[in-house]
């Protein structure tokens, strides 16, 4: 019985890093900005699975995106940014009740540390030149908020509270 619930956690992982590559494949995207939903994937994989499995998400999804993208390049801070969202989902809510006051506050805060992380790659990559694009990034950033906290609060009432297996590293609250 264990190893069917260890099977069970390991496909929803690979289908949620699965989603999160294809997310960023299919994203709003210029040299210095791009606007996407992938980070959802990769925070409700931790959510539900913990955050270990939840910092392996984040890495598959965006070593994913680097194979079929060619204009993407290989390991950076980008993926320890995408590893964040996996981390952050699964270490802030162990064994936490979700409510919509803490999961904004850990979107966001998630959402700013992963903000600042990129720019220093960016920065690394393109120099003071990527400064420009900030205020759009930061505008996109904010415009993201309520859509994730929204987004997230839906997916953990309807999809892993009403669940029948039980996929969590944690009780049900």
């Amino acid at each position: 019985m264990q190893s069917t619930q260890h099977l069970k956690r390991l496909i929803l992982a690979g289908m949620l890093g699965s989603m999160g590559t294809a997310l960023k494949l299919f994203s709003l995207t210029t040299g210095e900005f791009r606007f996407s939903f992938y980070d959802i994937p990769l925070f409700f994989g931790g959510m539900v699975l913990g955050p270990f499995l939840g910092l392996i998400i984040g890495f598959a999804a965006d070593w994913g995106y680097v194979l079929l993208d060619p204009r993407a390049v290989s390991f950076n801070l980008m993926t320890v940014s995408a590893m964040l969202w996996g981390f952050a989902g699964g270490y802030f809510y162990l064994r936490k009740k979700v409510g919509w006051t803490s999961l904004s506050i850990v979107i966001i805060l998630t959402s700013m540390l992963a903000f600042t992380i990129n720019s220093v790659q960016l920065y690394l990559w393109i120099g003071p030149g990527m400064l420009a694009q900030v205020p759009l990034r930061i505008g996109s950033m904010m415009l993201k908020w309520p859509l994730q906290i929204m987004v997230m609060k839906i997916l953990y009432e309807r999809v892993f509270l009403n669940s029948p297996f039980d996929l969590s590293y944690t009780t049900k609250n």
